[in-house]
């Protein structure tokens, strides 16, 4: 190995200490915790900005976003903005209002949330349904992350493929299992503040290397097509349609996903929770906006890239030196790292609280349930031949559709029963897998009507109840 390539892998190995370091330090205070109830934890706005904004992050922004950008273009913005909206309408009603529902009930897990309150066979039910359908989603949702993971270390130190994920995989699973939630916090945090060096100095770096030869990017840039600069390509109608899709699964995403309401449930007061606003939104479009921005330029820099979702690392190694592509190598690890270990704590405490608990009488450790889920991703991102984009979008949007309807009946103190929430959860998430078989996904996000679907099955299902004990009183 030469040189230039110890000193890249150097800055990856510090960037890797300083996350088990933060992750020994998250289980050291854990350890001053006696309870699982995440309303204990009192994270200020800033450890539940930054944590969620890296967690929301994912292997999607440093490979699929990337990649779109490639691809589609200009057009490729219109993602982050039609999330926008959903973030804010999202932060507007909902953040502060879990967190203080978390309090009351002493939450461990977003479905105890949804469960809250219900009689306890249907409490039951409930937490085993929504716990299966979390871990089937966010199995695929950190297979993508795997799958990212793997690209990485095979592009930026030539490891072989296999290797390359099980490499990955452990190094994620190993410091999950040490940190545990606590932990988990601290690294994404950490990780957040890398990703916003990293993010800073791609677009620097790009913006660079394309105005020494303005002619010739300029002239590979527009061989990509008249559409390629367009930010409405089909027009006003088709574009407010698709970002309002996006803004849905923004909304689904902020309600239905474990591994980002469990931040909204341990934050220090509702009030510091609800301040945590701008953290959150401001790290998500910088980031989000920035890559796409380095795809659209990537393409008149080097516009025959075989795979644009590794074209941040393949731009780096091409273009910089060393020191800077340790620097962004860090920054990559770090951004895939952070949602990996998110998932896999989220997964870990719905396999423990509302699968394992709930069928039998043990109670486990988290570390080695941390390990099982691991290993079990792993193998299946092993056999699987899908983008980061689409693993990652169709995961978020199924599981959205499926948990947000029934967490916003609880959270907003609408009507309700244990038949009503079950039908809520299964429509939303029949209703949305149906939408993307079919194809509409393209065209029309599957979370939005999944969501609205769930929320008339608990209005159908809850009236009725309601009018039969009527009957009956009567």
């Amino acid at each position: 190995m030469h040189d230039a390539d110890d000193l890249s892998v150097l800055i990856f190995l510090a960037t890797l200490a300083g996350t088990f370091a933060v992750s020994f330090l998250g289980r050291a205070h854990a350890r001053k915790l006696n309870s699982n109830a995440l309303a204990d934890q009192k994270l200020s706005k800033w450890l539940v900005g930054l944590s969620a904004g890296a967690t929301g992050n994912s292997a999607f922004i440093v490979t699929g976003v990337v990649g779109l950008g490639y691809t589609l273009g200009v057009p490729a913005l219109l993602l982050p903005f039609g999330w926008l909206f959903g973030d804010i309408a999202f932060w507007t009603f909902f953040p502060d209002k879990i967190n203080r529902l978390g309090r009351e009930t002493r939450a461990a897990t977003l479905t105890d949330v949804i469960a809250s309150g219900l009689p306890a066979f249907a409490r039951r039910r409930v937490k085993i349904l929504a716990g299966a359908l979390i871990l089937l989603c966010l199995t695929g949702y950190i297979s993508a992350q795997w799958i990212a993971g793997q690209k990485f270390l095979e592009g930026a130190f030539g490891f072989s493929h296999f290797l390359s994920l099980v490499l990955f995989a452990a190094l994620i699973v190993l410091y999950t299992g040490i940190g545990g939630f606590r932990g988990s916090v601290y690294a994404d945090t950490l990780q957040a503040l890398i990703r916003i060096f990293g993010t800073s100095l791609a677009l620097i770096a790009v913006i660079f290397v394309a105005t020494q030869h303005p002619q010739t990017f300029w002239q590979k840039t527009t061989q990509a097509g008249p559409s390629f600069f367009q930010l409405l390509p089909h027009g006003l109608v088709a574009a407010l349609v698709f970002m309002l899709g996006f803004a849905a699964s923004a909304f689904g995403f902020g309600l239905g996903q474990p591994q980002m309401t469990s931040r909204y449930l341990a934050g220090r007061t509702p009030n510091e929770t609800r301040g945590a606003w701008w953290i959150f939104i401001g790290f998500i479009q910088f980031t989000w906006i920035s890559m796409t921005i380095f795809g659209i330029a990537l393409r008149g820099l080097m516009p025959a890239i075989h795979d644009p979702e590794a074209g941040l690392s393949l731009f780096f190694r091409t273009n910089m030196g060393p020191i800077l592509t340790g620097l962004i190598v860090a920054d990559i690890f770090a951004t895939i790292a952070a949602t990996s270990n998110s998932l896999l704590v989220a997964m870990a405490q719905t396999a423990k609280f509302d699968i394992i608990e709930m069928l039998t009488p043990r109670t486990l450790p988290l570390w080695p349930i941390v390990l099982l889920l691991g290993i079990f991703s792993m193998a299946i991102s092993a056999k699987l031949d899908a983008s980061v984009v689409s693993l990652v979008l169709s995961s978020i949007s199924l599981l959205g559709a499926a948990l947000a309807p029934a967490m916003m009946v609880r959270v907003l103190g609408w009507q309700r029963t244990g038949g009503s929430v079950t039908a809520a959860i299964l429509a939303g998430f029949v209703t949305a897998a149906l939408w993307k078989f079919l194809g509409f996904g393209a065209i029309f996000n599957e979370a939005a009507p999944g969501i609205l679907a769930g929320l008339s099955a608990n209005f159908c299902v809850a009236n009725a109840r309601r009018r039969a004990d009527t009957a009956i009183a009567e």
